[in-house]
């Protein structure tokens, strides 16, 4: 299970992609859900916006990764800006990866076989 946190257009992207691949996700609303369910649950990999209501995508990663439960999740980070700025903070939280959107679908493939561990192939 994959763990997203998007606002509208980039969860359409991500998870039709996500789709293509047969991958299993399920849309958390808010950063402090995002905390709680990943505690129970621990999902395979997050994918959140820096963002997010009620808590960002960048505390929510520092929070993730402070916690022993939840710190061995992997963790992308999707940006709709290209400042050093927020790579700085993207990885000063943790985050395993920052994408940039918009992102190729090539990008976003070999980052995810990378972090799952797998190799990825389009199922028809």
């Amino acid at each position: 299970m994959i763990f997203l946190a998007l606002s509208s257009a980039i969860l359409e992207k991500v998870s039709a992609l996500l789709e293509k691949f047969k991958l299993k996700y399920q849309v958390v609303e808010t950063g402090e859900d995002l905390l709680e369910k990943a505690k129970k649950q621990k999902p395979q990999l997050i994918i959140l916006e820096k963002d997010l209501p009620l808590l960002d995508g960048f505390s929510a990663t520092l929070l993730l990764k402070a916690n022993e439960k939840t710190k061995p999740i992997p963790v992308i980070i999707v940006c709709k800006c290209d400042f050093q700025e927020e790579e700085i903070k993207a990885r000063d939280c943790g985050a395993d990866y920052l994408l940039h959107y918009p992102f190729k679908e090539e990008e976003f493939v070999q980052v995810l076989s990378k972090l799952l561990k797998k190799d990825l192939k389009p199922k028809d």
